[in-house]
């Protein structure tokens, strides 16, 4: 199971990731922060040159990145490999030089090594460090398109950026745009790439089916890349592709729950997110589906991420089905405040009704994820890191060995896999 990122180590890869996104060759700069996070979680002093080599090749990259990564004092050649400028895995002194490297600059300090007076002492360059070291990031990266430049000039690098860029489909740089704007290649190229695939021989970008979120996963491995406001939907609008966008037509929040009929006991699958609840509305409503992901459930209920805010809501609406006993199944995202949502709920069903995970739900959540992300650490970040875990063994203990020491990655990692990673095609 991966170890936890201390804070530091948090901090050391997004000074890091800054750095290698300003000094690496444009071509990998995209990759920056994931060069940062795998030199940072080696761990060890020195680290060998394999190591090195490894985390370089699983981002593409080769000699030249390796080369820059000396020339700004990344990695300091010593014997048996290299020394790493970026923290060890705990947040004090003590811990470095449990692990031989109390005296190593880490990459956190670099920035702040060019501001400190050339005559300051070690422990005042430190202090420096700490004052200026940048707080976590949020949960999405700070990709934007406000501040790219037009391009008109010619080199080497540039045109091999556009050389790329053509090999795209013709609909994403016919307009001019991106090939005078080639940073944003280099920023986007992974999900360029993945829009250009997925529109290849395609009129449009979905074919209706697919809510616009559950459409934005499926492309690009963010269920908000496409949102109104998002840089995704800028990214179309500037390429001229701003009707490309095809998702299913969005429900209306009012329809809140959907159970045709009563019975003495029910079964009740609750829905975090609209797009999970519509599909299993309509498998029930359309196509007289009686079983969700092979359960028997008599209904489904739309929760809004907020139903345990209000504690009489879900069990009010259970006292109006007059069932003998009813049972609630909880299906959420899978990250820190999902999992407390559902401990919550346990809570607010005392006495009223029974409430238990959606483990076939979940359990193909983590699968999907699994064969998407083999590594749990490459999910979606969230800002979740400040959130208490509850909820935890609720859904660890009924899944396989493999599929909870996944689990359990993404959550102490402060990580998301959505539910709109399934579809209504999954049920």
């Amino acid at each position: 199971m991966a170890q936890k990122l201390t804070e530091q180590e948090q901090a050391a890869i997004v000074s890091l990731a800054k750095l290698l996104g300003k000094e690496l060759p444009a071509a990998h700069r995209s990759n920056a922060g994931g060069i940062a996070s795998g030199l940072v979680r080696l761990r060890r002093c020195p680290v060998t040159a394999a190591d090195v080599n490894a985390v370089l090749a699983k981002y593409g990259a080769g000699p030249d990145e390796l080369e820059a990564l000396l020339a700004i004092d990344v990695l300091e050649p010593m014997e048996g490999g290299y020394r790493l400028c970026a923290p060890s895995d705990d947040a004090g002194d003590a811990g470095s030089e449990k692990n031989g490297a109390a005296d190593a600059p880490t990459a956190a300090d670099a920035p702040a090594r060019r501001h400190a007076p050339a005559d300051a002492r070690p422990d005042e360059q430190r202090a420096i460090a700490r004052a200026e070291r940048p707080k976590p990031p949020a949960r999405r990266d700070a990709r934007t398109l406000s501040r790219l430049d037009t391009v008109r000039k010619q080199t080497p690098e540039l045109e091999d950026v556009r050389r790329k860029i053509i090999d795209l489909d013709p609909r994403l740089w016919i307009n001019g745009w991106l090939l005078s704007t080639p940073d944003a290649y280099v920023i986007y190229e992974r999900e360029l790439r993945s829009l250009s695939d997925a529109i290849a021989g395609r009129p449009s970008l979905g074919d209706g089916t697919l809510s616009l979120r559950e459409l934005s996963y499926r492309v690009f491995g963010d269920e908000k890349f496409l949102a109104l406001e998002a840089e995704g939907r800028k990214l179309l609008h500037l390429m001229g592709l701003s009707d490309i966008v095809n998702p299913r037509p969005q429900v209306k929040l009012e329809l809140l729950h959907h159970i045709p009929r009563q019975h003495r006991h029910m079964r009740i699958v609750v829905s975090e997110n609209l797009d999970p609840w519509v599909n299993m509305r309509n498998a029930m409503y359309l196509e007289g589906r009686k079983r969700i992901f092979g359960e028997r459930v008599h209904g489904v209920v739309f929760g809004n991420g907020y139903l345990v805010d209000d504690p009489h809501k879900l069990p009010d609406l259970v006292a109006t089905l007059s069932a003998q006993d009813t049972t609630v199944l909880y299906w959420g995202d899978i990250d820190r405040a999902g999992l407390s949502i559902l401990d919550k709920l346990g809570e607010v069903a005392v006495g009223h009704f029974d409430v238990q995970p959606f483990v076939a739900a979940y359990r193909l959540m983590l699968r999907r994820a699994m064969e998407r992300f083999p590594d749990p650490l490459d999910n979606e970040p969230t800002d979740q890191g400040g959130v208490a875990i509850r909820g935890l063994e609720l859904l660890e203990g009924e899944l396989k060995k493999g599929e909870a020491a996944y689990l359990r990655a993404v959550i102490e990692h402060a990580l998301l896999i959505p539910q709109e990673i399934l579809t209504a095609e999954d049920l």
